[in-house]
């Protein structure tokens, strides 16, 4: 090959990453927030916060932050109606910027234990965005902590089992180091930039590139993470109130860990433990606000004696669905919320239930589904983001008294 053509082929290649990394930073700083739906599963973990429209400024200022799950992310049937070439509110955290009038971000991670949602993701995503995208960006005011009764303690006991235990045994479930060090390798182990093990955000705008047109290659449509969905049919046993109606709903539903025993009960509350106080002495200028979030069988009044839930604990066929009595249920839901609170208190954070004003949203629709049973709708997602206003202005956390109900766009 000649020397000119070598030199010609350089040239057209630093031309092109000259152009990449121009359009990477109009990009990021003039149009991130309009980055639609459909294409923010390109951006790696630490612009994803940047790209979320629930703020009015590209840098989160006075902000709130949510950290947990897939309920913390948003998924559900809001997700599924909105349009995926927008960026448009789908879930808590716009409504609760509507309410306050204040920056909201989320660091939910679909499928996340505790250990996960409440510590692996802010703690490794808010110091990648100060050292990499903005260095002025302050903690937030307030971090709410939303805890899912329908699966959070199976998610934390599973982790534990998997990555814990096969490490530092069984017997150091109590020791205090080792958890620590857990922990800090599960931070380190968390990838918010676009390439592993190199602290930096340049380079993400072709890899997003790339990973838009991989996924297009492999025949899949590009589109938000969803995540696991499953359309579910009437059931045979559950039945609600709504609307003083009737209303047959789907069986084999997540319950307040219905399906586990005492034993692992205790475990993973444990673990719930220890991630909130790692949580706490992490972020030591917000202000944590833990929130229960019912599983979705125990948001609804239950005509039926018995309900169907699911056990998404066993791997024995034909066991993954369990009856129950709707006492037990009840029983069951009070004593998840009472040790959560309990939990919280010992810790000197602040803790909202938001189970009554879910119940009382449920008894005038359906706030799950109709697509996705196992997350909020719209509706859904609006009744938790106003028990957690409501809940913060009573515990004076909140001093600011919008009059208004959101005004979200409906799609």
């Amino acid at each position: 090959m000649k020397k000119n053509t070598i030199i010609n082929i350089l040239l057209t290649l630093g031309v092109i990453a000259g152009t990449f990394l121009v359009l990477e930073s109009f990009i990021e700083n003039q149009l991130i927030t309009k980055t639609p739906l459909k294409f923010q599963f390109s951006l790696p973990a630490g612009l994803s916060v940047i790209a979320q429209s629930s703020k009015a400024h590209r840098i989160p200022e006075n902000y709130i932050a949510i950290a947990g799950d897939s309920y913390a992310q948003g998924k559900g049937d809001w997700l599924l109606e909105i349009d995926p070439n927008s960026n448009n509110p789908f879930n808590s955290a716009h409504v609760l910027n509507q309410l306050t009038g204040k920056d909201v971000i989320s660091f939910g991670k679909s499928g996340a234990s505790n250990i996960e949602g409440w510590v692996q993701e802010p703690i490794a995503r808010f110091p990648f965005i100060k050292r990499n995208i903005d260095h002025n960006i302050k903690e937030p005011e307030i971090i709410l902590a939303y805890f899912y009764a329908g699966n959070d303690l199976f998610e934390n006991i599973l982790q534990t089992r998997e990555e814990f235990i096969p490490v530092y045994g069984e017997n150091k479930l109590n020791n205090d180091q080792a958890w620590n060090d857990f922990f800090i390798k599960a931070i380190k182990k968390r990838e918010p930039g676009p390439f592993s093990s190199i602290d930096s955000n340049t380079g993400w705008f072709p890899r997003a590139v790339f990973k838009v047109i991989k996924k297009e290659f492999k025949e899949k449509k590009v589109g938000p993470d969803l995540g696991d969905i499953h359309i579910r049919v009437t059931g045979k046993v559950n039945s609600v109130w709504v609307n003083n109606k009737q209303v047959k709903i789907p069986d084999a539903l997540q319950s307040p860990a219905l399906e586990l025993s005492k034993s692992e009960t205790d475990l993973g509350f444990m673990i719930a433990k220890r991630s909130l106080e790692y949580l706490k002495n992490h972020f030591k200028n917000s202000r944590i606000v833990v929130v229960y979030i019912p599983s979705v069988i125990e948001s609804y009044a239950r005509v039926s004696k018995k309900i169907s839930i699911s056990n998404i604990f066993t791997k024995v066929p034909g066991k993954s669905v369990e009856i129950h009595s709707s006492s037990e249920l009840m029983q069951r839901s009070d004593e998840m919320a009472g040790r959560l609170k309990a939990m919280s208190e010992r810790l000197g954070l602040t803790f909202i239930d938001t189970r009554p004003d879910i119940r009382a949203a449920s008894e005038k629709q359906i706030i799950h589904g109709p697509i996705d049973w196992k997350h909020f709708n719209r509706a859904g997602y609006t009744a938790l983001a106003e028990s957690i206003y409501s809940g913060l202005k009573k515990q004076h956390i909140l001093t600011d008294n919008k009059k208004t109900k959101p005004d979200l766009k409906a799609q």
